[in-house]
């Protein structure tokens, strides 16, 4: 059973429908190809600059480890190059949160993250300030020490009459390191440094023992007296210097304690901000592979709907063939019958036709009234019309592909017309209108063309004129212009004073089987394919043909065709 005209419709929907959403997810799926691919691909971008990042910040962690252990190797050796490489690792430190602050202004989201931070920032100072107020504070010249004096002293001589040797000794702790010797200053131990004096005597007289010694005491109480004075100044000395130091060791590591907290909250930062990106990264691919999938997905059930819409499609379509195919055997097997009918009746209709013409001949030879003979003529007009007819009927029924061709032959314009007109006249006044003629055709134009197409137009123009008025008015207008030497174009107006044609009809009066809106009031109404055969007859003349009406006012159709004029 083939499916009904409803169905059908909604099969043709649906497949459209189908085609639409596949188009769509077709756009989806290249829209997710290119631009959500080039989504990933930034964020993959921006990755790789994160390792940059991080890269910076791994470095600057080694130079902050090493900055401190170039600070620890220079309180234990106070040496200044060590200083001065950890001042240069912390400058290096500080070029690379530079970097990495300068990368901020780049990439808005990196700010986010360091702002988010600011106020953590504002508390710490500024780490490139702070640097070169430290390091100009080291390059100050360190306070001069205050000099270690050994004095002289004067031994009085002791009288010639004995030997007497005096030896001083200087015993230094010079086997002591700098620490050493500074720890046995602090503490004010006067064996740092002292000085031993050896009197030796050679009694050769007897000797005031008592003043000798009276001189030695006197002698080592003024050296214990100045040395004492001098460890002071030296202790007051090293004190100070010791201080100054440590005020220094302090600010150095201070200065550690900031570059390490500038350098944890860029690190944070950095941590988070590549924390981030693999987050968008892990949601952007997940994004494009749930398109994909669902895309894939979505392509294959609609693909499968359409492979079984089609299926069964093709199998009505089957079905419905093949009932096809036999309505059209018997559609044919009923032409072939018509056909038949009509070539047998065209073909009988002929020899009556054809009877009645000599009949008329005869009588028009043997009768003087004019009146008579012009109905004779007009009798056989209609009677040439009806044979032309059938003659056309007999054709098409031996060959119904067989185009429409004029068969152009030679005669003048002027009379072959006059020659329908004049038989066309006694039917117009049938209906009590009145014919009038404006005939501007030159009357030696002689032309090459089918007469008879041109007697069918006329017929058929003049009949519907005719038709659709009573007690009128038909006005035929006819004026030939030579376009060139080979051609001449009719041009011929037919008015008339009938019922007219609605505006919404006028555009269809030469569609086939076109009848419009008219009134009961007309017989004969006819099949609606005059003015259609008349467009073919006039498309094959290379010419033109309109129609102009006003309802209840008339109507006027005009035509121009183009004719081969006789060399």
């Amino acid at each position: 059973m083939i499916y009904k005209t409803k169905y059908r419709q909604l099969i043709h929907y649906s497949l459209i429908t189908c085609a639409l959403c596949i188009q769509l997810i077709i756009c989806i799926f290249i829209y997710n190809e290119y631009f959500n691919e080039k989504k990933v691909e930034v964020i993959e971008h921006k990755i790789q600059e994160t390792y940059v990042l991080k890269n910076l910040m791994e470095e600057s962690r080694k130079n902050l480890l090493s900055a401190q252990d170039n600070l620890q190797k220079y309180v234990f050796d106070n040496d200044k190059t060590y200083l001065e490489s950890y001042f240069k690792l912390l400058r290096n430190l500080n070029k690379n949160l530079d970097s990495i602050s300068a990368y901020k202004n780049i990439n808005p989201t990196l700010k986010i993250f360091i702002d988010a931070r600011k106020s953590e920032l504002s508390k710490l100072p500024d780490l490139e300030k702070s640097i070169n107020s430290v390091y100009k504070e080291f390059k100050k010249p360190a306070p001069a020490k205050v000099p270690f004096k050994i004095k002289d002293f004067e031994v009085k001589s002791i009288p010639r009459k004995t030997d007497t040797k005096i030896e001083y000794h200087l015993d230094s702790v010079a086997k002591k390191n700098f620490l050493g010797r500074l720890k046995s200053a602090v503490k004010n131990d006067v064996d740092v440094q002292r000085e031993l004096t050896i009197i030796s005597t050679k009694y050769g007289d007897s000797v005031n023992t008592d003043q000798i010694k009276t001189d030695i005491d006197s002698t080592i109480n003024a050296v214990n007296k100045h040395y004492d004075n001098e460890i002071r100044k030296y202790v007051s000395s090293i004190q100070n210097s010791e201080k100054r130091n440590d005020n220094l060791y302090k600010i150095y590591d201070q200065l550690i304690l900031y570059s390490n907290n500038w350098m944890g909250i860029y690190n944070i930062a950095v941590n988070d901000f590549s924390k981030n990106l693999e987050k968008e990264l892990y949601e952007q691919n997940s994004i494009n592979n749930k398109i994909r999938r669902y895309s894939v997905l979505g392509l294959m059930i609609l693909m499968f709907f359409v492979l079984i819409v089609v299926v069964y499609y093709n199998r009505q379509s089957y079905l419905y063939e093949n009932k096809l195919k036999l309505a059209y055997e018997e559609i044919n097997k009923n032409l072939n019958f018509k056909n038949k009918i009509l070539g047998m009746l065209s073909h009988e209709i002929r020899s009556p036709l054809k009877i009645i013409n000599i009949f008329i001949d005869r009588i028009s030879k043997k009768t003087s009234d004019e009146n008579i003979e012009d109905y004779l003529k007009t009798i056989k007009f209609t009677n040439n019309s009806l044979l032309i007819q059938a003659n056309q009927i007999l054709e098409y029924t031996k060959n119904q592909e067989k185009k429409v061709e004029l068969k152009p032959i030679a005669f003048n314009l002027r009379n072959e017309i006059e020659s329908i007109l004049r038989a066309f006249e006694p039917y117009i006044e049938s209906k009590n209108n009145v014919f009038e003629v404006k005939n501007e055709i030159v009357a030696e134009a002689v032309v090459i063309a089918d007469n008879i197409k041109i007697h069918q137009v006329f017929t058929n123009i003049l009949g519907n004129a005719n038709k659709f008025t009573e007690n009128g008015t038909i006005q035929l207008t006819m004026l030939t212009r030579q376009v060139n030497d080979k051609t001449l174009k009719l041009n011929v107006s037919v008015s008339d004073t009938g019922s007219g044609i609605s505006k919404s009809d006028i555009k269809n009066i030469f569609e086939p089987y076109f009848q419009g809106v008219v009134s009961n009031e007309i017989d004969n109404l006819g099949a609606g394919l005059g003015l259609n055969l008349c467009k073919e007859i006039i498309d094959l003349f290379r010419g033109t043909i309109s129609a102009q009406s006003t309802l209840g006012q008339g109507t006027t159709v005009s035509f121009a065709i183009n004719l081969d004029i006789v060399q």
